[in-house]
């Protein structure tokens, strides 16, 4: 297995994902299983496919506030930023365990990236500014989305300032509403969803070089409305600023994925669904047991649960590159 750190090299991934009308599948994986799952699916589909390689993202949050992955893995009696860099040393080094074991993952390709690091948490900020970090990924965001526009194209710019010349910097133009926010400015869905020419302002003030746009599937939105993708947006964004978008949200989506590389979508994000399933099918395991007997330690162990989790990883990455590979 091969680890894409440099920017050159992830910013030729994704070009050739958007030129292809196709997109890289980029997963969140916090714990080993789900990265061993992830891994594992991406070369079952490399093999099925006969491909030499397959690009996939491997992905974790930080201090998000919806969704704090290294924040859960991090050292409880540790300040805030030094707990951080250490669970991110930590699962950064799971991944070069399974890149330096010959044999394992030959096919694949995996660029590791930071997903929604928040930028109005200094941990993150912390995190993201020492330059270790920024030369161990393949791709940061900086989520500056609490903030209105002005303020979040001005933080992203100084971001990328910083650090776009070491790795390939993800944003989002949009300032994603609390429900408060939403019942007292009286917001539609629609009024929240990303104009084109407004993206193209945001690319322009920061140079970014992905912009991850609501096309209706910000699962962040607070909003009563269903998800529904609009794909006219996106392929308006596309005319715009070219095939830079990065799709958060696409558990929601189902099939309607195979659209979405051919809309100038060239990173899709993945995670909920996978996490449910995987926990499901232990839960699932669990429940077979009678309820007057005790729960087996074949099931109740670690390892148990790691196999079931990873396997469900494993098959849900592969049938979503499959997807977005049109098969």
């Amino acid at each position: 297995m091969k680890i894409i750190r440099d920017r050159r090299e992830v910013l030729a991934r994704l070009s050739e994902a958007g030129s292809a009308g196709t997109a890289v599948l980029c997963p969140n994986a916090e714990t080993p299983e789900e990265m061993w799952g992830v891994l594992a699916g991406a070369h079952r589909y490399a093999v099925e496919r006969k491909m030499p390689s397959v690009a996939v993202g491997i992905g974790v949050t930080a201090s998000y506030p919806d969704h704090p992955q290294l924040g859960r893995l991090a050292m409880e009696e540790d300040s805030d930023s030094r707990a951080l860099e250490l669970a991110a040393r930590i699962w950064m080094g799971w991944l070069e365990v399974y890149a330096g074991r010959e044999g394992l993952f030959d096919r694949v390709e995996a660029i590791p990236f930071l997903d929604h690091g928040w930028a109005p948490l200094a941990a993150d900020v912390a995190l993201m500014n020492a330059p270790w970090f920024q030369e161990a990924m393949g791709i940061i965001m900086f989520d500056a989305s609490l903030y209105e526009f002005e303020e979040n194209a001005a933080l992203t710019r100084d971001y990328v300032a910083r650090a776009g010349e070491r790795v390939v910097v993800e944003a989002c133009p949009d300032k994603v509403y609390e429900r408060a926010e939403i019942e007292r400015k009286h917001l539609d869905e629609s009024s929240m969803l990303s104009d084109p020419l407004r993206v193209r302002e945001f690319v322009r003030r920061t140079g970014v070089d992905l912009v991850v746009p609501n096309l209706g599937t910000e699962h962040r939105t607070l909003s009563t409305a269903p998800l529904d993708y609009r794909r006219d947006i996106a392929q308006g964004i596309t005319r715009e600023v070219g095939p830079i978008q990065a799709l958060h949200g696409t558990s929601s989506l189902g099939d309607r994925l195979q659209t979405v590389g051919r809309d100038g979508i060239c990173k899709v994000n993945f995670y909920t669904a996978m996490a449910r399933g995987a926990s499901m099918r232990v839960k699932g395991e669990w429940d077979e047991v009678p309820a007057d007997q005790p729960l087996p330690i074949s099931l109740a162990c670690g390892g148990a649960i790691h196999v079931s989790r990873r396997e469900v990883f494993a098959g849900k990455t592969r049938s979503m590159l499959h997807l977005l590979g049109g098969n």
